[in-house]
């Protein structure tokens, strides 16, 4: 497969995700947004289908767009706007990643702490905009449209910076971006081709900053990575050790010890269930003690029922997260220069903004009854007319 087609890939392929994507996270706002009883989690869902959301309808498009222009947006500002879309959206997602995993760790592990609530991850969420705002607008400034044209063979210093995110190999030394191939020297039209593209530039900050701020944000990202998989580890560790021992007091309780029961006389017995003189008139003690057991009966049902129903998140939370690594990962070790580059599985990281909906409909089943109960709705109003 040529360039040509490769690009003609990419741009079928983030069309079909852009249509699928804007329609299933408009359904997911639609239906989160009207749930009256809201938890921490379906806040987080919100705020990654929102995210969700505004890539699919601005971000993807405009991606498709600048892959036809071959990066040459003829100006600065709609050159920075994209990279501020690009490296702004993406790490904003990972951090809510970051936050569900935190979250539903507090859930599971620690579900008296209330570590947070409704209104700490509202906090959380408008925290973790603000950082991946910042990072996209330092990123942006790091852009520009390139205007200098000068020999290769003029420049002293041989220090480059390559970004390897499109089908050619951008290089920069000294401020001068040229499009070159590995296997061959640069040409005329090559060094034309890269003239007026949307390429890195130093006019803000220097090739040292611009050097280790790459660094440091593809370490960002691996931090990342490791929080998502250790909270999850704990998790999963918490229910293990929870099933364990539920199982352990089933077993004990169809096979319970003679030498644990606590011994009782015949006047004790007499004395709790036959009134008297002595009873003090608490004839209807164990009609209280049977009500109070009930109650506890009931409360241990209801909070087993909520940490059962904090594990169905929990994965369903988790399978998104795995999605998110899947689709992410190779793109960003060929950022990092670790894997060859190819165009087509680089951006098949936006199949993660497309996903979601799909995991939520299979793995929540208040989400398919929803679903459900709007498309008959619909269907109704329509009969209507």
């Amino acid at each position: 497969m040529d360039e040509k087609q490769q690009k003609i890939t990419v741009y079928v392929m983030q069309s079909i995700f852009s249509v699928i994507g804007t329609i299933g996270n408009s359904l997911v706002l639609y239906i989160y947004l009207r749930k009256k009883d809201k938890s921490t989690s379906s806040i987080f869902i919100l705020a990654l289908a929102g995210a969700d959301f505004f890539t699919c309808l601005v971000i993807v498009p405009f991606n498709i767009i600048t892959l036809y222009l071959d990066y040459k947006h003829g100006y600065d500002l709609m050159c920075r706007l994209y990279m501020f879309l690009i490296t702004g959206g993406v790490p904003f997602a990972t951090l809510i990643m970051v936050a569900i995993a935190f979250d539903r760790y507090f859930c599971i592990c620690h579900p008296f702490l209330h570590v947070i609530t409704i209104f700490r991850a509202k906090l959380i969420i408008l925290i973790l905009l603000s950082f991946a705002g910042i990072l996209g607008i330092m990123v942006a400034l790091m852009y520009g449209i390139n205007d200098i044209i000068s020999d290769p063979s003029s420049q002293s210093n041989n220090s480059c910076y390559s970004n390897t995110s499109s089908s050619y190999q951008q290089v920069t030394c000294n401020s001068t971006i040229y499009n070159a191939n590995m296997s061959s020297n640069l040409s005329d039209d090559l060094i034309n081709h890269s003239y007026g593209m949307c390429s890195p530039n130093y006019d803000i900050f220097n090739e040292d900053f611009v050097l280790l701020f790459s660094k440091i944000h593809a370490v960002l990202y691996l931090l990342m990575f490791i929080f998502v998989v250790v909270l999850y580890s704990l998790i999963y560790r918490e229910i293990h050790v929870r099933r364990a021992r539920k199982a352990k007091r089933k077993r004990s309780s169809l096979y319970p010890s003679q030498s644990c029961a606590p011994e009782a006389s015949l006047g004790d017995t007499h004395m709790t269930l036959m009134p008297g003189p002595m009873s003090d008139g608490n004839a209807d003690e164990p009609t209280k003690n049977g009500h109070s057991s009930k109650r506890r009966k009931i409360g241990a049902t209801l909070k087993e029922k909520q940490f059962y129903a904090n594990i169905r998140t929990a994965a369903m939370l988790f399978i998104v997260t795995i999605v998110f690594l899947v689709a992410f990962l190779p793109a960003l070790l060929m950022t990092q220069e670790l894997i060859p580059y190819n165009i087509v599985i680089f951006y098949t990281y936006f199949v993660y903004h497309t996903a979601n909906p799909v995991i939520y409909s299979f793995m929540n089943q208040s989400f398919r009854i929803e679903l459900k109960n709007m498309y008959s709705k619909m269907c109704n109003g329509s009969r209507k007319h």
